[in-house]
């Protein structure tokens, strides 16, 4: 059974297929903070929502410190292309539970692959 982490959620990203009233509050009645791209005629009219209104002055009155935190999102979407890129795009297992196994193993591998990487170019020992 998966484990629930409780506590604060802490910035979550998302794109403008993610921008939502619902979502954003979703986002603020869990602790965290939402940076989903609005799109171009987005209102900050909350209907109910004041998270989505907070989220959207935000963007409109510091659009740099919104870019600069939203950017984080550009991060997790190059590790995810490159990891599978280079280890694939499927699980071999068929149980959930082997394919959360072979999930961590392929993280894994991914890390150290990295390391060495990091080791040839920067010479050390």
């Amino acid at each position: 059974m998966l484990e629930r982490i409780e506590g604060e959620l802490g910035d979550v990203c998302g794109d403008k297929a993610y921008a939502s009233r619902d979502n954003a509050q979703y986002v603020e009645d869990r602790g965290g903070t939402p940076f989903f791209m609005p799109k171009e005629n987005a209102t900050t009219l909350s209907k109910g929502h004041p998270g989505w209104r907070r989220m959207v002055l935000h963007k409109k009155k510091r659009p740099e410190s919104f870019d600069k935190r939203y950017h984080k999102r550009s991060n997790g979407e190059a590790v995810n292309s490159s990891f599978k890129r280079k280890l694939g795009t499927y699980l071999r297992s068929r149980k959930w539970w082997n394919q959360r196994r072979e999930t961590a193993l392929k993280v894994i591998a991914y890390n150290i692959r990295l390391l060495i990487r990091f080791r040839i170019r920067n010479g050390g020992d």
